[in-house]
Order: C-alpha cells, then structure tokens, then sequence
C-alpha cells in the first residue's frame, strides 16, 4: 500500500476500534442498527470512496476504498459499507452522481416494460432494509437495464444470513421515470460481480487476520496441564498452517488495493484464495479455542460467522477457480507456465 492508503487505513481502524466494539455487532443482530457509526463514517468520506468529486464522491482509487472495507472486515463492522461501495462504482460506471445515504445493488427476476413498470423479485440483498437508494438490474427485452428507486418504493421481507446481518428479499412493483433508468451491457454486470468479489475478499481477509491474532492471543493465555496451549507442538503446528495461510490471503487482498483499476484475473485468485483459507482458518480457530468459541459471548463467532457468508458471496472458491483456469487456456499467446509466472 502506498502512503496515502496506510492513512486511510489508520484512520478507519481508529474509529472502528472505538465506536465498533463486540457489543456494537451484538446489538446490531438483535436489530440495533449503529446509525451513529454510519454517519461517523460518511461525514469522513469513508462511504463514498473511489468515486471521483464530481459524482458527489470523495476520490481517490477503488483499492482505497479496499482498504477501508478490510478494517471494516477486522471489526465485523454491521453496516452496508461494502454494498454502498459497490452501488457507487456502479453510478460511476453509468456517469451518475451518488444520493445521499446508504444503497445497496440488487440483480433478481426483475423487468422493465415499455411502460416503465418495474417488476420482479430480488432475493437476499444485504443490508436493503437500512439503505435508502436500491440499485435494480433488470431486462428490458433482451437488453439490460439498472433502474435507481427508492428503497421506501419496494416491499421487503426481513431476513438475516449466517453472519446474523440483514439479508432482505424485494418484492418490486414501482413505475420508475426514464431519467432514472440506465442501460448497461453483460460486461458491466460483470464487473460489478468483478467489483464485489474483491470487496468480499479483502473483507475476508481483515477477519482472518483478526482472528488469528485472537486464537494465538487465546492460545498463549489458555492453560492446560500447567503450561499454556501454546506451548503444545500440536497447537503449534495448527498455529503455523493458521498464518500461513493468512499471509497468503494477505498477499492476495493487498494485490486489489494498489491496483487503481481491479483485473478481473487478479480478483479471481485472491476469491478463491481467500475463500480457500476462510475455510481452513475458521475450522482451526475453533479447534484452538475449544467450545467457547462457538458461543454468543464470544467475539470469534463474530468473524467466522461472516467468513462463511462471504465465502459464497458474488462466487464461491469454485466459481473463481474455474473462471480463472478458463481465462488461462483460453489465452494463445503463451503457454501456461508462461502464464502462471507471470502472475507470480
């Protein structure tokens, strides 16, 4: 990370160090939304980065706006941070400016008629029932469209994913003006999914980090036959294969954030990377900790819990691993040996 990027990062690791504690995401799933640290984020700037000034941003890059989606992965921060983001690079995409509030991007079973009746589903969109702006993907005969509505506009059925966040469906039925609907192609939908995978990935890897700084700090605390866990070489040994595959999701997330402009190849392996990890770690961090790490009480289950949701957010491992090995063999120009080492 260049300069600039380790202030961002620093200042939102301080306010989400002080206005972010467990408590905060506890409350926050028993349906206590923390709207003060949402405005404390927006009146900074943090909430609009990566979209340039004249949109109504705050500038600066895409992986600035990384940086500071991993701290808020670190702090399991309950807020539409990543999906205002991402709504945000979308309106910039299509030359928008940005509303005031929270947003959040929606793709389902939606069309748009030659009415400009907009109708359809949109299942398990994060965070929509706290945003004030939804952005909807839907067809307008075979071409698409994204249509801005008001968040008020839609019905909504309340749910939660397995982090305990908001997780919504959309029931949508809203007559949307002309000037408030914007063609896009199968590429620009693609990047967006480009865009939010690397938003979850570096979001996973702030939790990883976070949680392996907690299971080696229990692990050195925790005491059994006299001596710290620690001590034991089969903790030892969980510990070790724990960072280095932290590192690994490390080296994979700070890829993102120094690229002005995401590849899309890149962002394939750092998801499949990461989420490989996530797997790995979660499973090892519970080990260590025993059965306390499991419970409620216990700020662990606060970052596995969420790991596990963004694991499968915009593509699981599987989907990334995959689309990286086509875009390898489907590359003429050089052999895969080639290709891989330069990647390296």
């Amino acid at each position: 990370m260049n300069e600039e990027q380790q202030l961002i990062g620093e200042m939102a690791r301080r306010m989400l160090d002080d206005h972010c504690g467990p408590e905060v995401v506890d409350r926050a799933e028993q349906g206590d939304y923390p709207a003060a640290l949402w405005t404390l984020l927006a009146d900074n700037g943090l909430t609009t980065l990566g979209i340039e000034e004249a949109l109504g941003g705050a500038g600066g890059t895409f992986g600035d706006a990384l940086v500071v989606l991993r701290e808020a992965g670190r702090k399991a921060a309950p807020l539409p941070l990543a999906e205002t983001l991402l709504a945000g690079q979308v309106l910039s995409l299509l030359g928008q400016k940005l509303p005031e509030g929270p947003m959040a991007f929606g793709q389902g079973a939606v069309t748009l008629d030659d009415e400009g009746q907009l109708k359809g589903a949109v299942h398990g969109v994060k965070f929509a029932r706290h945003c004030k702006t939804l952005l909807v993907a839907a067809k307008r005969g075979d071409a698409w469209v994204i249509c801005q509505i008001a968040a008020e506009s839609v019905g909504l059925t309340e749910g939660k994913d397995l982090a305990g966040e908001a997780r919504d469906d959309l029931d949508v039925l809203v007559q949307v003006q002309p000037e408030a609907c914007f063609a896009i192609d199968e590429a620009g939908l693609d990047a967006v999914l480009v865009w939010g995978a690397a938003m979850r990935s570096v979001m996973m890897a702030g939790a990883l980090e976070e949680a392996l700084a907690a299971t080696v700090g229990y692990a050195l605390e925790r005491k059994q036959f006299g001596k710290a866990i620690a001590k034991f070489q089969a903790i030892q040994q969980q510990l070790a294969i724990f960072a280095t595959h932290v590192a690994a999701s490390t080296r994979a997330a700070e890829t993102l954030m120094v690229q002005g402009e995401v590849a899309s190849i890149d962002v394939a392996i750092a998801k499949a990377r990461i989420g490989e990890a996530a797997g790995i770690c979660a499973e090892i961090a519970h080990q260590v900790h025993g059965a306390i790490g499991y419970t409620r009480d216990h700020r662990l289950n606060h970052l596995t819990r969420r790991l596990w949701a963004w694991r499968d957010a915009f593509g699981h491992e599987a989907y990334w691993q995959e689309r990286l090995g086509r875009a390898m063999l489907a590359d003429e120009a050089g052999d895969l040996w080639q290709q891989v080492t330069a990647l390296g």
